[in-house]
């Protein structure tokens, strides 16, 4: 069985349309051509939002293949107009449900949110290769997500796996538990920047680090530890632990300027949104190169 194949093997290939909508012609008939090879021979195509919209009334396909960036409408404009639909009537829309991959050079984390919240169901990074595209494919159309039609969002439910933690019985995020759970998570981050700007001021009015600045900042950093692998902030956890470890290690010694860094990295991790983990990986990275390097000298000196 060809890796093709097996990706589709749960795929009713020969009663699916699929649109593609990709205003580049040699990239929408490369897309063409790896889905007729896999073994898909319903396909239509489109240049730009427009087509899209009367090829989306006049077939009512069963996935949509969208671009990002198309002429006029871009693709995000067209995914809001289609969800919408799920609450005010529109023909040109006969399926506001349809699954919507989109694709796109894009690949911050702002935009991989900003698609979600138009109720894209998969993003796939350009350029891609046949298996990223297929596996898009499948997983959009062989593990369809619930539906959600609420005031602030229309789409398919952004929850994308289980949180094995959570014990309520309603999974929802705007449920009560995880609403009060959430809270707890604010507070706790409120009262983390609070103490942070504390620490710095003390630090400053004492002049320098002394025995009971040290001893302060660790046992409030444990406790920010603690708090942090509670509400499951993995990297914030290994941000203070690195700080208390650095303090622990080098005692009397320890450096105001790699303090700093430490306090300033907490600050940004605790501020950052959990869609933003490539610059809180990159922070956490930073950190471990200066102590790693501080401790090199030392050892070396």
């Amino acid at each position: 069985m060809s890796e093709a194949s097996a990706l589709l093997r749960n795929v009713n290939l020969s009663g699916t349309t699929v649109l593609i909508v990709e205003d580049n012609d040699g990239l929408r008939r490369m897309i063409v051509e790896v889905l007729r090879s896999s073994g898909f021979h319903q396909t239509v195509q489109a240049r730009d939002a427009e087509e899209a919209i009367e090829l989306l009334g006049a077939y009512n396909p069963d996935l949509m293949i969208l671009d990002w960036n198309l002429p006029g409408l871009s693709g995000i404009e067209l995914t809001l107009l289609l969800r919408q639909a799920a609450v005010h009537d529109d023909l040109r829309f006969p399926n506001p449900r349809i699954p919507v991959l989109m694709l796109t050079g894009r690949q911050r984390s702002r935009d991989v949110a900003e698609a979600r919240n138009a109720g894209v169901d998969e993003f796939v990074i350009k350029p891609f290769s046949t298996r990223s595209l297929l596996r898009g494919v499948t997983s959009a159309l062989c593990h369809p997500r619930p539906f959600i039609v609420s005031m602030r969002y229309v789409g398919p439910c952004r929850r994308r796996r289980r949180d094995a933690d959570y014990r309520g019985l309603m999974r929802r995020v705007d449920d009560i538990e995880a609403a009060a759970d959430r809270h707890s998570r604010i507070l706790f981050q409120q009262g983390l920047s609070v103490e942070l700007e504390a620490l710095h001021a003390l630090m400053a009015a004492r002049g320098g680090l002394h025995k009971e600045t040290l001893d302060y900042l660790i046992e409030r950093t444990t406790e920010a530890e603690t708090q942090a692998v509670k509400y499951r902030h993995k990297l914030l956890a290994e941000a203070t632990r690195s700080l208390k470890e650095y303090v622990a290690f080098f005692g009397n010694e320890t450096e105001p300027d790699v303090l700093d860094v430490h306090l300033g990295s907490i600050r940004r991790l605790n501020d950052l949104r959990n869609e933003e983990m490539p610059e809180a990986v990159a922070i956490i990275r930073q950190l471990e190169a200066l102590v790693r390097n501080r401790k090199r000298k030392r050892l070396s000196a």
